[in-house]
């Protein structure tokens, strides 16, 4: 892998509008949940990962910043980046930007579990798996942070 961040291009649906005339709320989080998974799958833990191993990631928790409106037929890119990863725990930064113009429209930071879907208990990642996701947390560390960006989201809960 190389250290450029995973990332893709869409466009505001006209449907994904709200009645202030910019793309909703939940339309932004709809889309760092399903092309971020998407995303997910460069960095080894996607839809493929999970129908060969039986295994995935849960979502734990979000928080989303909004930072600047996106109206329809706007130019976007999304883009993921691994913050920190342990045995069994991921925590990701996606970005989603206006590209026309060249602006962060938001972020979201998700803390996700590594889960045996049948036994639907945490299990680590496997060893390889483990390495590979250190090394791209290492990779990604090298590439500037979007401007004004602010950690929010732990790890590991306080003890």
């Amino acid at each position: 892998m190389t250290s450029a961040l995973p990332s893709t291009t869409l466009s505001v649906d006209p449907a994904w509008i709200d009645e202030y005339g910019h793309m909703n709320a939940a339309h932004y989080v709809g889309i760092f949940d399903r092309v971020g998974f998407q995303l997910l799958r460069e960095v080894g833990v996607g839809l493929d990962y999970t129908e060969a191993t039986r295994c995935g990631i849960y979502t734990m928790n979000v928080h989303v910043a909004y930072l600047r409106e996106v109206l329809a037929g706007d130019p976007l890119a999304l883009r993921i980046r691994l913050l920190e990863a342990d045995d069994k725990r991921l925590l990701c930064l996606m970005e989603l930007m206006q590209t026309r113009d060249g602006y962060v429209a938001a972020t979201m930071e998700q803390l996700s579990l590594h889960v045996d879907l049948e036994t639907r208990r945490a299990k680590p990642f496997p060893p390889e798996l483990a390495q590979r996701l250190a090394r791209t947390v290492a990779e990604h560390a090298a590439q500037p942070l979007p401007p004004g960006y602010r950690r929010l989201l732990p790890l590991k809960p306080p003890r």
